[in-house]
């Protein structure tokens, strides 16, 4: 069963944890959430500019703020509301893995990789989905409707304070500035996931870009491991 906070487990490796966005680098979960994402729209009769991409990664207040820039709080917490009932019944249903992920999960907790979930999405929605995944995964930190921030780095800092990482013995791995913002405020490194729907201006910033799943295990395997540990 996946969980949500930290157990001793998580302070037996010696090697460095990796923290793993979800949408965009473990799970294919645009078609789900774009469709609820026009269906809300279509509902509250907002017109979205430009390509929706953008819309995915990011916490849904965010760009609710955006599609309601003259709007109330409550109306733009309605919004939200909506979106998330959306993807609870249906949309979550459309996420599928990213090929070659499933590998890579495996492939790192064998070696004795300490795997855990950073993401912006509710926490709920964020253990249903990655049930299939069950085992591989120390700890999945997901946001909550009682969470004074809803920021991802403050979410970072709390899985990095409640499960013991230093800052020398963590990578966020995503695909989106969000995550590299998230690991810049913490001071860990950050590996891009070329393979997901972040810029490639996007994956310039992070410390090291993978272009696909099996180049993640390439560059924190067993020869590369003495850099991988060497977070400046």
């Amino acid at each position: 069963m996946l969980t949500l906070r930290c157990d001793n487990e998580s302070m037996s490796s010696q090697l460095p944890a990796l923290i793993f966005d979800l949408d965009g680098t473990i799970l294919d979960s645009k078609p789900g959430i774009l469709s609820c994402f026009r269906k809300v729209l279509d509902t509250y009769g907002v017109e979205a500019h430009g390509s929706l991409d953008r819309f995915v990664g990011p916490p849904i207040e965010d760009w609710a703020s955006e599609m309601l820039p003259n709007g109330s709080d409550e109306a733009r917490a309605a919004l939200a509301g909506d979106y998330r009932s959306c993807y609870d019944i249906e949309g979550w249903k459309k996420s599928t893995l990213f090929a070659g992920v499933r590998e890579l999960l495996d492939q790192l907790r064998e070696e004795g990789f300490p795997l855990y979930v950073c993401i912006s999405k509710r926490h709920h929605f964020a253990v249903r989905i990655l049930d299939a995944l069950t085992g591989l995964f120390i700890a999945v930190y997901g946001d909550k409707a009682e969470y004074s921030s809803h920021n991802k780095a403050d979410l970072l800092a709390t899985l990095l304070r409640e499960c013991e990482l230093s800052s020398g013995s963590a990578w966020m791995i995503g695909d989106s500035i969000f995550d590299t913002e998230a690991a810049r405020a913490n001071q860990i490194r950050c590996l891009a996931a070329g393979w997901g729907y972040g810029s490639e201006e996007e994956s310039a910033l992070a410390d090291k870009v993978a272009a696909t799943p099996a180049e993640v295990f390439a560059l924190l395997s067993p020869q590369n491991r003495s850099e991988a540990l060497d977070v400046k």
